[in-house]
């Protein structure tokens, strides 16, 4: 075994057991981390390997990786994290050469994006020039050579490489959309002079549009794109004999669909339900099947894949992002497999080569999540990000030749790890029956009680993060036990776990967390009267119907940037929210349509201000005074009742911050951490 290996074994064995260790005997002085190590943003690094594995782009902030708070409210982070320099590793001789050092007088040497063309040529994108108003990308020779001029774009104007022939030198795909903003319009371009030819037109929708998705030929040629407009989705197909696109399929948002998610050996690979050629459904699936599908006779292969909790790639219930998605050879385009979320990081493969070198790389992080981000052709040299509800992110580099792994980028290492809370995936059923998945984070702290958080999240119709997240772990690292449930109306687990959330805020919705905390407190976890619920935007909505619906259940609340009156969302939602997008339709169909006299009066009933002479226990009001999502009049409506009805709360808001908690610039998610501290200090563990 490689020695680097082996040490990277030892030292995981020796990690777990000093874990074991601490669970027995661990104090508060023992695991304390600095509220400022929560609130540090870190910075961040990418990689890129050539196709011949001979070498490495590697994408780095200049600045220090340390933990030093701005202070500066007008600024999320230090300027000179907006500074990322490139630099050239070649894998054999470890020589290294820069490329742009990152910064200048107007930072225009701060690389944005980059990438390999060919194994001796590369593509960058310097950081857009606000003050001119415009930005270009390059093309170079990696011995400094032949560097050229690929495109230029202005403010709004946005290109992208699409599709990376590695078998053609001198050629790469881009979209562009200078021409219609909304639409991209693809051209096969010359990287040694610039010089684009138009492949393809952009299909032009009728009406608004927001586009889901798309799947491209082998040859760079668009194949289908995925249109969200409105209610409904339309699946797009270009013809190369007309140079038209023609609609394919249509679904509707809660009814059976399928969304292409690649391409394997000719045929498209597609995530959803199956259909005949006329579009009848044959076989509807909850969670998304997946399967080879044959666009030009309209048919369906066997089932390749499906799971039978989660969303493997696709839309869950044919409406919102399900997360799950395939990834491609980087060769031939062909998909190789899907990476999901299920109770923890899934990855199927279809090419058992690749899973073969995967695993082998897997065995050496056992107990964590390991995601591929970057590698050669053969798969022989990989760079593999290593995360977990305890691990923040570590990219290790990977010579499957030599047996070697060597650690190159630690997120956030001012973090101690070994005071970070491991979490458990868990099931509990709600009283309905309904299977709801949890992240579980225990605290390691020995405590006098069993002080308990449940923290539902935002979105509603998204799902719980299963990886780092800075706000639970503050808790637990406070003595506190976490509950993060992925509640009815939560993606990613079947349409019909997302579509039993339909209008039901403050009702089953609410009743799932409820659920939750009698499942925390049956296998003692909570005590029944120190129980807190917390959360942001959503999750701040769900913690005032918690306060104000089971006011007996709670002894506090942390209401994060929440929604407390439905009435002031759904008022004008479609006209206010997007003029330019599609998407406001959905919200309708899952909170409410104010036009509607049944659910106008079920928004009236299930807004938390309404009710807020029922809170028993204490409120914490965090809001930005520049959140223009939830604006700040939801925090200073609850607040005036709150005084009206004289109940106990603490409130801070933030000028500079818009719609975010533990997420906002460093000072003042510092700030809302320090609050936090104290208010729990005061009203959940006296």
């Amino acid at each position: 075994m490689n020695k680097t290996t082996y040490n990277i074994l030892r030292s995981k064995i020796f990690v777990l057991g000093f874990f074991a260790i601490f669970n027995l005997h661990a104090t508060a002085d023992d695991l304390s981390i600095p509220l400022e190590h929560f609130s540090c943003k870190s910075n961040q690094a990418n990689f890129s390997i050539s196709p011949d594995g001979k070498h490495m782009l590697i994408g780095n902030m200049i600045k220090d990786n340390e933990c030093d708070i701005e202070r500066n409210y007008d600024k999320r982070v230090e300027d000179e994290m907006r500074n990322v320099g490139l630099i050239l590793l070649n894998l054999d001789t470890q020589e290294t050469k820069s490329i742009s050092r990152g910064k200048g007088s107007d930072r225009i040497n701060s690389i944005s994006s980059f990438g390999w063309i060919n194994n001796n040529r590369i593509w960058y994108v310097p950081r857009f020039d606000m003050g001119k108003k415009a930005g270009a990308a390059f093309a170079i020779n990696l011995d400094g050579s032949d560097r050229t001029t690929l495109w230029k774009y202005g403010e709004g104007e946005s290109t992208y490489p699409y599709w990376m022939d590695y078998n053609d030198p001198n050629h790469i795909y881009v979209a562009n959309n200078s021409r219609r903003s909304a639409i991209f319009d693809y051209y096969k371009l010359n990287v040694y002079t610039g010089v684009k030819k138009v492949i393809a037109r952009g299909p032009q929708p009728k009406g608004t549009a927001f586009t889901l998705g798309s799947v491209s030929h082998g040859d760079g040629t668009p194949l289908a794109i995925v249109y969200d407009t409105g209610i409904n989705r339309d699946i797009l197909i270009y013809d190369k004999a007309s140079e038209e696109w023609q609609k394919h399929f249509t679904f509707r948002c809660q009814k059976p669909g399928f969304m292409p998610i690649g391409m394997y050996k000719g045929k498209m690979v597609v995530a959803g339900s199956k259909f005949s050629p006329e579009g009848i459904v044959i076989e509807e699936n909850d969670t998304n099947g997946i399967y080879l599908y044959d666009y030009k006779t309209r048919t369906f292969g066997d089932k390749l894949f499906q799971d039978p909790e989660f969303d493997a790639a696709g839309l869950t219930g044919s409406c919102r992002t399900s997360e799950g998605s395939a990834f491609t050879n980087i060769m031939t385009g062909d998909v190789d497999g899907i990476g999901y979320y299920g109770m923890q990081a899934e990855r199927v493969f279809f090419d058992k080569d690749y899973e073969n070198k995967y695993l082998s790389i897997k065995s050496v992080f056992p107990d964590q999540n390991v995601s591929p981000v970057a590698s050669s052709a053969d798969r022989t040299r990989m760079v593999v990000l290593v995360w977990d509800t305890n691990e923040p992110g570590e990219y290790f580099y990977v010579d499957l030749r030599k047996g070697q792994v060597t650690s190159l980028f630690k997120s956030a290492p001012w973090l101690d790890r070994n005071k970070l809370s491991k979490a458990q995936k868990i099931w509990y059923t709600a009283r309905d029956g309904l299977k709801i998945p949890a992240v579980f984070t225990p605290t390691k702290i020995k405590t006098d009680r069993n002080y308990f958080v449940i923290l539902p999240h935002g979105g509603p119709n998204t799902r719980q993060w299963i990886g780092y997240d800075a706000w639970a772990q503050f808790f637990a690292n406070r003595g506190i036990n976490v509950l993060q449930p992925d509640f009815r109306g939560s993606t990613g687990l079947g349409a019909s776990h997302y579509i039993a959330g339909n209008k039901q805020w403050g009702l089953k919705m609410q009743d799932d967390l409820s659920d939750g905390v009698q499942w925390a407190i049956d296998n003692g976890y909570a005590d029944p009267d120190r129980v807190c619920i917390a959360g942001a935007s959503y999750g701040g909505y769900a913690t005032m119907a918690g306060m104000t619906f089971t006011p007996d259940l709670y002894r506090c609340g942390i209401n994060g940037v929440g929604v407390t009156d439905q009435m002031l969302i759904l008022e004008n939602f479609a006209q206010r929210k997007s003029k330019r997008q599609s998407w406001d339709k959905e919200p309708l169909l899952e909170w409410g349509d104010l036009y509607d006299e049944e659910d106008y009066a079920y928004a009236k009933s299930s807004s938390p201000v309404n009710f807020v002479k029922n809170i028993e226990g204490a409120v914490l009001v965090l809001h930005g005074s520049n959140d223009r999502i939830v604006e700040p009049r939801h925090a200073e409506d609850l607040i005036d009742e709150l005084k009206k009805y004289d109940i106990e709360y603490m409130s801070m808001f933030q000028a500079k911050a818009a719609h975010c908690i533990d997420t906002c610039g460093e000072r003042a998610s510092l700030e809302y951490m320090g609050i936090q501290e104290e208010f729990l200090d005061k009203y959940l563990k006296n």
